[in-house]
Order: C-alpha cells, then structure tokens, then sequence
C-alpha cells in the first residue's frame, strides 16, 4: 500500500481571491501567510470547510471508490484543537438548489445548511517546531468533509492535504497534455505559462512530470524560443479560430512521443488555479472503471466576481437553448458547495465547454477533432458527437469573463445560428422546425430595435450554412471573422456617439446634447414589465408605423439586446445603444429601406431551408468524417508536410 495525496488545502490567497478569503478559509481572528514557509498563522478558529479545502467525499467515493481518508496537517506555535466537521448526503435536498437560466446576486439557496462535527478533536500540544497531525476521516455518507482548527493562541499551519492509502497497481498511468489556444492574449497566456512551470511542473507533485502544456499561438505573435523548454511548447499555427487551435493541440498531443492519455482544453483568457491541475491528475489516477472513459469538466467562477460559478456541465434543450444543469452557485456560502457537489452533471445531450475540459485521447481517436467551425459550438457539437460522462469537483475550475457583459454579433448573430444549424444538422439534437421559428423571432427583434448590422450577420449565417460542407470546408474563417466584424456596429465612447450623432443630423443635435443614458434599462438582470412583455410579443415594429406616430427623441437601448423595456423605446426613430455600463455606444436611426432589404433576405433564405433544408443536412452528415479527420485538418492547416 502507497499513500496517494488526494487534495492540497490551498493557504495562499491569489490577488482575485482576496475579497474572497472564505473561498478557502473562515478565519474568526486575524491571518498572516508567509512566503518564506508556505504557512498560515492565524488567531481563534480557522473553518476549512470551503470551495477549494474541504474533501469532496461524495465525488472521490463515486469516481474512485475512495473510502479510507487522512487528513495531513503540519502545525506550529501555540495549542490547539483539530474538528473534523462536514455536511452528510441525506442533509441536502437537489429540490432546494436554485433554478436554471436565472441570474442571482447571492445564494438562492432556501434550506439552512450547517455543519456537524465528526467524531472527537484532535488536540495538538503546541510545539515551537512544526509537528505533523493525522487524522483520519470518515468519508461514508458525507458530501464534504472538512476541519476547524481553534487555537488557543497563535497557530501556524503549513503543508496541509488529504490523502488515502492505495495498492500502488492501483494507480493508473496518466500522462496530460494542456492544449491552450491564443491569439495575441499575451496578457493572460503568459502569465498562465509561467503559473503551470512554476506551481506544477517545478514541484513534486505527482503530475509534475506526467503534464506538457502546448500553447497553439493563432496570432504567432509569442517568442518561441523564450517560452518554449522546461515542459511548455509553443506552437505556431494558422488563425482559424478556437476550433483549429485546439484541433491542432489535440493533433500534437496524439502524435507526440510522450504517450498522452488525456488533453486538457483550455481557453487563453482564464485564471487557473494550480490546485486544479493537480486535482485533474489525482482523479484521473485512482478513477475506477466506471469511470474509465469519463471526462472531468472544469467550472467556470466569473472573473468579475470570483465566487460566482456560472456553469460547470450543460445541456442542449429540445428548442435549441443551451442550459447549465446547475443554476449559479456561491462558492462562498457553505450550502452551495456542498450542493455543488451533490448535484448530477450525468445528463443526455451534455457537453462540457473548453474553458477547461480534460478529454482522454481515446475518445479522440475514436470520435475525430473539431469540426472547423472557427469559435462557436465547437464544444458543443464534440459533446453531441463523443457521448461523453462527465466528471466534475470543488476546486477544479476557471475564472472566465462572464458572458453576459460581451455581446459579439459576428459570434452571437453569425457565428451562432450558422454553427448551431450545422451541429444540428448532423446530430438531431434539437427539433429543427423550433430552433428556426425561435431564430425567426430572434431576428424580427433585432429588426425593430433597429440592429440591422445584427440581424444582416444572422440573415448571412443562414445563407452560409445552405453553402454546404464543401464550401464549409474550404473556407477561410480568418477572413469571414474578419469580413463580420467590418460589417457589425460599432461601439464608441458615448460621448463621441453622441457628438458624432448631432453632427450628422443637426435637426437633432440639442436633443443628443442633453441625452443622458437611463442605466436601468441595460442593468443585466432587467426584468421587463408584464405590459412591456405584451408590448414585445406583440407583432409591433416601428417601420411600418406612420410617421405621425413616430418621433425622434432619443432614447436608450442595450445593444446586444433587442427592445422593450421602457415606452420611450416603441415609437422613437432613434436608439442610443449601448453597454451595459452605458460607457460605449452606438446611435441607431431608423431605416425603412434597409430593414426591407433584410427582411426580404431573410424570408429568401428560408425559403431556401424549407425548399432544401434536408438535403443539405444530409450532405453535412455525409461530410462530416473527413470535416473531423486528422487528414482534412492537416491539409487545412497547410500540415501535410508534418505527416
């Protein structure tokens, strides 16, 4: 028997997290972390019971029949007591967890989650050298488990993990590759090759010499020599998109000699705890055979406010939304970890985003590489397409700008129904017909809030997507993405919109003058009005309104999306669009021959669908394939001579 670490007790606060201290600790007196040793000093009692310290019993027992526990801890300085404390199974209800698809500024949790003690304390004697303290663990029942550590004076604590004891033949031979994509991100890539050199692969932690991070550079702007060596690779590659990069970092951990079991995906623009990479190891390591084949899927936490988790697994709906399995979560407040952990990602038609997806090699042999959607639900469609089960726990995630506060039409507009089509196409994984009426509103909406450049993207993905696999396949996303973004709107500072705005129209220039953005009406959790509610579904649009009933007063809109949430919005020629911080903007004035030309495109291309929606469907199954193949990729990416 071998003692196999399980889970570092993280002391160090990263500099996003230091608001956020109960992420790893509740401390009732004062703390002082030491570089020098890697501890932490603290007065009264330090509650371990947290998002990234406490033992997450139910996943290590239902992934890797872990049953038999220790908790290590070296401690120094003045006496005191070790509570091991924790939350059972039978204590938390999944009916209590919070709702899907709703936004939330705090715990909606409703049941009054509190911890109990397990077991007797463990005192500690005080030593003016650091003593090590075990303590073993019953994990059988429990969701997490934790410890308060309550001194009587002044304690250190350093060195802290949990561990189990295994047969050494028990421990699998698992060998991770990191495949980051990036495109002149040098802000975030890098600092994120220096954090996994220096907190992972020069320490002795198991994974240290089983990991290889390969950073494809779309941009090839990054030294490669300078950052290349030491376990990091950097990896020139044509710009076509997200899906190439990792399609290309999935093509050099399958051909690379170092034997790679898994690769994990991972987006540039996160902040990554190291914890989360040893953790993927470990898991990977003792995994039992059920889960032999699994994924382990990372969590997203908003950069913005870093105890919020956005979404770990997600789903596909019948109606073509994509939907967390889980509502958002506080990784700050005791029932929401603890939920989190009980609640289950093992879902049909999941799939696991690549902010940061841990992915075995053998499913990629089997299931192909991307497909070459440039960015967009590449995701997606590798999850309809591999079947996988996911894994998930406490401390493996990301933080990631949330979503909500970017609106891409290029992605959101073009890229989206283009893609979603395509996938659909080749799985059925939602019903057609639903996804178009819905994709039909969509586009009236952005129609009457007079985003003709949004709507014009979305008109243009649909004609793309009835081009067929063969153009597909040959096209250059570079320069579509190129192409969409010349052609979306364009925000500017808010006061050079409004300058801009009355000198192009003079009649108006008092009125830009004394416009003052109304903030309420972009706040991300506006909620409309029932009367403003009909008033959107009803089949108004201000286009085709006489101009007796319209005026030009200008009024404010969020730009990525669509009217109404205030009166002043329905019968104006003029919408001020803007961010959700009001700081940027773009004015829109209204343009009957336009919005007809576009109308007229759209209802073309559906008929268009209608006439030969199956038979390019059809021809999209076919291809598919070689659209996934290590030959096609290769010859896309101008690889043949690699072969």
């Amino acid at each position: 028997m071998t003692r196999f670490k399980l889970a570092n007790i993280l002391l160090q606060l990263p500099d996003h997290l230091r608001c956020y201290p109960e992420l790893l600790y509740r401390a009732s007196g004062s703390v002082d972390y030491q570089e020098e040793d890697a501890s932490l000093a603290f007065e009264g009692s330090l509650d371990l019971l947290t998002y990234f310290n406490a033992l997450s019993a139910v996943k290590w027992s239902t992934y890797a029949s872990v049953d038999d526990v220790t908790l290590h801890l070296e401690l120094v300085g003045d006496a005191c007591d070790v509570q091991l404390t924790g939350i059972a199974l039978d204590a938390l209800d999944p009916k209590d967890a919070p709702p899907v698809a709703r936004n939330f500024t705090s715990s909606a949790i409703k049941a009054d989650t509190a911890s109990v003690q397990i077991g007797n304390a463990v005192h500690f004697e005080g030593s003016s050298e650091y003593q090590s303290v075990k303590v073993q663990v019953p994990v059988q029942g429990m969701a997490i488990v934790g410890c308060t550590i309550t001194s009587e004076g002044v304690t250190a604590l350093r060195h802290a993990s949990w561990s189990t004891k295994v047969p050494k033949k028990r421990i699998r031979d698992v060998r991770l590759a990191i495949a980051t994509t990036t495109f002149k991100n040098e802000g975030y890539i890098i600092p994120n090759i220096e954090m996994v050199r220096r907190d992972v692969l020069e320490t002795d932690e198991a994974v240290a010499d089983k990991l290889h991070m390969f950073v494809v550079d779309n941009g090839r702007t990054l030294d490669v020599e300078a950052l290349s060596g030491d376990g990091v690779t950097i990896v020139p590659n044509p710009n076509e998109g997200g899906s190439a990069g990792f399609a290309r970092g999935m093509l050099e951990a399958l051909e690379s000699d170092e034997d790679f079991t898994h690769v994990i995906l991972m987006d540039d623009d996160v902040r990554i705890s190291p914890e989360s990479l040893i953790r993927t190891y470990n898991l990977l390591a003792l995994r039992n055979a059920a889960y032999e084949d699994a994924f382990i899927n990372g969590a997203m936490l908003e950069i913005e406010h870093p105890n919020k988790q956005f979404e770990d697994v997600s789903h596909v709906l019948p109606t073509g939304i994509y939907q967390q399995l889980k509502g958002n979560l506080f990784m700050d407040t005791l029932a929401d970890v603890a939920m989190n952990e009980v609640l289950d990602v093992e879902a049909p038609k999941a799939y696991g985003a690549w902010w940061y997806s841990c992915i075995p090699l053998s499913a990629i042999r089997e299931a192909g590489l991307p497909l070459p959607v440039f960015v967009r639900c590449d995701d997606v469609e590798f999850g309809m397409r591999a079947k996988p089960t996911y894994m998930t726990m406490n401390g493996i995630c990301v933080w990631h700008a949330a979503f909500t506060h970017k609106f891409r039409a290029p992605v959101d507009s073009y890229q989206f129904i283009r893609n979603y089509m395509l996938i659909n196409a080749i799985h059925g994984m939602s019903n057609e017909a639903l996804f178009v009426a819905r994709a039909s509103r969509t586009f009236q909406l952005y129609l009457r809030a007079m985003a003709y450049e949004t709507a014009e993207l979305m008109v243009e993905g649909l004609e793309d997507y009835l081009k067929g696999p063969e153009w597909l396949g040959a096209a250059s996303g570079e320069a579509i993405f190129k192409a969409n973004n010349a052609k979306a709107e364009k925000l500017i500072p808010l006061d050079e919109a409004l300058a801009k705005a009355g000198e192009d129209h003079p009649d108006l220039a008092q009125a830009f003058a004394e416009f003052s953005p109304d903030t309420e009406l972009v706040r991300e959790d506006r909620i409309a009005s029932r009367p403003l509610k009909l008033a959107r579904s009803l089949p108004y649009d201000r286009h085709v309104l006489p101009d007796a009933l319209l005026r030009d007063e200008p009024a404010t809109a969020y730009y990525g999306g669509y009217t109404v949430f205030s009166p002043g919005q329905i019968a104006t020629r003029v919408l001020v669009a803007c961010d959700r911080e009001c700081k940027t903007a773009h004015v829109r004035f209204m343009d009957r021959g336009r919005w007809r030309a576009i109308r007229k495109r759209w209802a073309k291309a559906c008929a268009d669908h209608r006439k030969r929606g199956a038979e390019v469907a059809q021809a999209y199954r076919d291809a598919a394939p070689y659209l996934t193949s290590i030959p096609y990729w290769k010859e896309h990416l101008g690889l043949e001579d690699h072969a």
